[in-house]
């Protein structure tokens, strides 16, 4: 079994090349084991490979004499939900916003925390390879379960609605809709339902909103139907990316800060990751709130909300987490708080995100290039003279401009983002950081 396979976060490859039903079963066995569970819980996207590996998985597990139970069809955050709900480990048949070819597994422990490769995958894999994985005299048992009512009648206790507004939503084919269509007609608004048909293989577009040729559709339901604003779900619904009355993609790491407005932040934690904008970090201090940066990766940002039992955390990627959902993430949790904030108050969304939008960026820039640490070392010593962190990558702080530098962990990329204050500023510093990366290439 291929390594590449085995990713920061979870494990992903292209099916069956990659990723087989052989593969799946070995790794069935080796979780049974890695999680220590009577139970495990278990779901899947809406990817035609997804019913072949869920199956040789599931087998995997009983072989090993762990019993399962089958969530079926549904979300990644319904996985965090059940787990939260039961004490139970869960395991997700999905690869989430990449394209139909790709399947992998999202593995949640027993505590709802996510087993990425600092965190157990690393252990998996080498029980897989010494190939010490004998099949049990006894095979556990599989029942299926159902969680969406608990799950909806969760997600509908958050709702507070003010105003009646009209929102534009693509479910981009995915998973959503499972949860989508039991929520939203017990929430008082006018909604525009975009590729609510659960298709796997994506015919429309990729289930990555973060790629904003994606949002096309989106943004010319919003102008066509004058909506307040819009939002996008990737394929397993625990990401979401939001577009303003204009159209206008509207940066991630921007609506932590609408969470922390609506949901209240005074003296509690706020997780951003290194790459968020200052902007976000000013106004969670604002409002009373203690903002700390974390490593980009769910599986970090996750575990660390919980070691602070801080309230909300979110990410440039379109990951946000709650306290209220046992720390995990949930792309529409965060869909129905932003529409409470924005019920509630008289303002377009775009002057409300214009108000927070302090600093000019450029957004994150991706680099592919092979020696990543000598040209992170480079540029190191280039700015020598500001305030440097190694916490993710390499980020070095001044008073009018700052900017992050690190490799991907699940692409072959070295990915910069600058942030000034001035656009004059941010040009040149960009520039300037560009040129010695490309030195690499």
């Amino acid at each position: 079994m291929e390594r590449s396979i085995f990713k920061a976060y979870d494990i992903r490859g292209i099916y069956p090349e990659e990723l087989s039903q052989e593969g799946a079963y070995l790794i069935g066995k080796a979780l049974a084991d890695f999680l220590n569970s009577e139970k495990v819980l278990i779901g899947r996207d809406a990817r035609p490979s997804g019913n072949p590996l869920k199956h040789a998985l599931v087998k995997g597990i009983m072989d090993r004499g762990v019993g399962v139970w089958d969530m079926g069809l549904i979300t990644t955050p319904m996985v965090s939900f059940a787990a939260g709900k039961t004490g139970f480990p869960g395991i997700m048949v999905t690869a989430s916003h990449n394209p139909p070819e790709y399947n992998g597994f999202k593995i949640i422990d027993r505590d709802v925390l996510p087993v990425g490769w600092d965190f157990g995958l690393n252990a998996v894999y080498e029980r897989i390879m010494d190939g010490e994985l004998p099949s049990k005299e006894k095979n556990g048992c599989i029942k299926d379960v159902y969680f969406l009512t608990d799950y909806t009648d969760f997600l509908l206790s958050k709702v507070g609605i003010g105003r009646k507004l009209k929102v534009c939503i693509d479910a981009f084919n995915g998973t959503t809709p499972v949860v989508l269509e039991k929520v939203l007609p017990e929430i008082d608004i006018d909604f525009i339902p975009l590729n609510f048909d659960i298709d796997g293989t994506y015919p429309r577009h990729p289930p990555n909103p973060l790629d904003y040729k994606n949002l096309e559709e989106l943004k010319n339901a919003v102008l066509e139907n004058g909506a307040d604003f819009g939002v996008a779900f990737d394929g397993d619904g625990d990401r979401c990316v939001f577009v303003d009355e204009n159209g206008e993609p509207v940066s991630p790491d921007l609506i932590t800060a609408i969470l922390a407005r609506e949901m209240g932040v005074k003296d509690e934690w706020v997780l951003v990751d290194v790459r968020t904008s200052r902007s976000v970090v000013e106004e969670i201090e604002k409002l009373g709130g203690k903002p700390e940066r974390v490593r980009v990766g769910h599986a970090y940002a996750r575990r660390r909300l919980k070691e602070l039992d801080g309230k909300i955390g979110g990410e440039l990627a379109g990951h946000y987490y709650f306290k209220e959902m046992f720390y995990a993430d949930s792309g529409i949790l965060a869909f129905i708080h932003v529409l409470n904030y924005f019920s509630n108050v008289d303002t377009e969304f775009s002057r409300v995100i214009g108000k927070i939008k302090r600093y000019v960026s450029t957004g994150e820039v991706n680099f592919r290039i092979e020696d990543k640490d000598g040209a992170i070392e480079k540029v190191k010593d280039r700015f020598y003279d500001g305030k440097i962190n190694m916490l993710d990558g390499l980020t070095v702080e001044y008073e009018d401009w700052w900017f992050n530098l690190r490799k991907s962990n699940t692409e072959p990329y070295l990915r910069l983002i600058v942030e000034a204050r001035d656009k004059g500023v941010l040009e040149e510093r960009f520039r300037e950081i560009k040129g010695i990366i490309k030195e690499f290439t």
